[in-house]
């Protein structure tokens, strides 16, 4: 803890003291993880969801750049992915995309 507290008093000489720092410390190593663990059985969950992240999709004869969402499906035991884009999140979008991603991940079980 000391060489923390040294690292961070470097940075802020005007902050908690070493008593201090190693008692906010340990209370932040006391808190429960904020991460959840799920068992899953092999081939049985799905996970479905738009990732968050765009990517630009030229357009090969107009050179507009348009922004597609992506579509990620995982099976989470054997670790198989799908993705896929689109242009929105669209329910007709989702469902596509979703129908996809299952026939996809149904034929890597087999």
């Amino acid at each position: 803890m000391a060489i923390l507290w040294e690292e961070y008093h470097t940075i802020h000489t005007h902050g908690y003291g070493y008593l201090r720092f190693c008692d906010l410390l340990r209370g932040l190593q006391r808190r429960p993880s904020p991460t959840m663990r799920q068992d899953h059985v092999a081939g049985d969950n799905v996970l479905v969801d738009y990732s968050g992240k765009q990517v630009g999709i030229i357009d090969a004869r107009t050179g507009v750049i348009r922004q597609a969402k992506i579509f990620v499906g995982v099976l989470g035991v054997p670790g198989f992915t799908f993705a896929e884009a689109s242009w929105t999140q669209s329910l007709p979008d989702w469902i596509g995309s979703y129908c996809a991603s299952s026939g996809f991940l149904a034929a890597s079980r087999a």
